[in-house]
């Protein structure tokens, strides 16, 4: 077996530094030659020891008092500095652990005249010298906590369990799970996992897992003013240039912003992404299947449709849909149900909007049943009367309608709306969106009814 290192030490200076330190140097995927890790019992620790002082990239010489003073560890340094003198290469790299220049050059000049690491300097100051010369391209968490620090981040100690919690969630970030409706994570920086490239998706790993938390927390979604939008891409550190780098997926969380005005910062990636969709023309097999005012083709991807003049041609029932519900294979945009974003939509907290394209959501989201199939709790009276009632036999009693303020209660406290609950009430009766949803109910009982005599005929 080759090793990256071998560690040349005293069995006194073990507890206090060199267990530690071999111990994070594992950490680093490197392979360590270091006796409590190499040796079994059995083992001829001599032929053992030459196997390690022969197959090493490197040499760690750990001179201490105690070091001196072992002829032990002087056999083993003899080795390293025949390798040396035999490779005409810099193999020993020397820890002062303790000692003094003067104590260094009493036991040996050549030893004395090489550029040493000084153990006080802390384990952590230590391990990233080491890395970067034993492995340069193979120093992930070296990489990792150098990169936060140049943004103010503060990471804890490279000994800290918390990495351990990071490279897990790494793996998430890799293939994230659509099903856990996790907002505001993007793809790593790098699809390579090794060396410096795996450093930097620790980073990231670790910068998305304080803003996503962040994110949900605050629920920035389609909802949230632009103005806060871009407030809260801009507070935390990498956030807008992970954003820039991934236009489609700050849209598919954000999608106000792709309205020309709200876009500030990000016109280019915009018009770019949109531009080039349709000039490879691509979108229009994977995009076909959803509904358009004509039903012809879309006119552009639906991530890009509040961008397009005519929204793309998609139907308003489409948008509704899609501002609310949208996701791809990996991401998903929003974790309120659209009964919630109705109650937002009615509120004067979505006057930002454009009034046009506020009309066409709240008159899209009559269009379809989603609006109630979200409803939850499901024992709220309103709920049931409507969902298990036909249309005649509906009644808005003062029980129902108790339960529906209950509902948009609800709804105001999870999007802090400011809007009063009694005024969206009254909107919702203005808008007929109960008599809009038993018209769908009808409108899609006759299409299965026409469907069934087509497949008799």
């Amino acid at each position: 077996m080759e090793y990256d290192v071998f560690i040349c030490h005293a069995s006194e200076d073990k507890d206090d530094f060199v267990r530690p330190l071999a111990t994070l140097l594992e950490q680093q995927h490197l392979a360590v030659w270091y006796d409590e890790f190499s040796l079994k019992v059995g083992d001829s620790l001599s032929s053992k020891i030459d196997e390690g002082l022969s197959k090493s990239k490197f040499g760690i010489v750990v001179l201490s008092k105690n070091f001196f003073a072992k002829p032990w560890t002087q056999r083993e340094l003899r080795g390293l500095v025949t390798r040396e003198m035999v490779e005409q290469q810099d193999i020993i790299l020397p820890i002062w652990h303790r000692v003094t220049v003067q104590e260094v050059a009493s036991f040996s000049l050549p030893l004395a005249d090489k550029r040493a690491i000084l153990s006080d300097k802390g384990i952590n100051a230590v391990l990233r010298e080491l890395t970067e010369k034993i492995a340069p391209d193979q120093s992930p968490l070296v990489v990792a906590i150098e990169y936060l620090d140049k943004l103010g981040f503060n990471p804890p100690s490279i000994s800290d369990e918390w990495w351990l919690d990071m490279v897990e969630y790494k793996e998430f970030l890799k293939y994230p799970d659509l099903n856990a409706n996790q907002t505001w994570i993007f793809p790593l920086p790098y699809p390579d996992d090794r060396g410096f490239e795996r450093g930097m998706n620790i980073a990231s790993t670790a910068l998305q897992v304080d803003w996503s938390f962040e994110g949900v927390e605050l629920g920035i979604g389609p909802t949230t003013h632009p103005d806060l939008v871009h407030e809260y891409l801009k507070r935390w550190p990498g956030l807008y240039e992970t954003a820039l780098a991934n236009p489609s997926i700050l849209a598919l969380y954000v999608p106000q912003l792709t309205i020309p005005g709200f876009d500030s910062g990000f016109e280019e990636q915009f018009d770019n992404l949109l531009q080039q969709d349709a000039e490879k023309g691509s979108f229009f097999h994977s995009y076909s299947w959803l509904s358009t005012e004509d039903g012809t083709l879309p006119l552009c991807p639906d991530i890009m449709a509040l961008r397009h003049p005519t929204f793309g041609n998609y139907s308003d029932e489409e948008l509704a849909y899609r501002y609310f519900n949208g996701h791809d294979t990996n991401y998903y945009r929003y974790n309120g149900s659209t009964f919630d974003g109705l109650i937002w939509l009615l509120s004067d907290d979505s006057s930002w909007l454009p009034e046009r394209l506020r009309k066409v959501l709240i008159n899209g989201t009559k269009q379809r049943d989603t609006w109630i199939q979200q409803i939850k709790p499901r024992d709220n009276s309103f709920y049931t009367a409507i969902y298990h009632a036909h249309e005649n036999e509906f009644q808005f009693s003062i029980e129902v309608k108790e339960g529906l303020f209950e509902l948009i209660l609800k709804a105001i406290e999870n999007l802090s709306i400011k809007d009063r609950p009694e005024r969206i009430l009254q909107r919702i009766l203005e808008e007929k969106m109960i008599e809009s949803y038993f018209a769908y109910l009808q409108e899609t009982e006759a299409r299965r009814i026409s469907r069934s005599k087509k497949k008799e005929n």
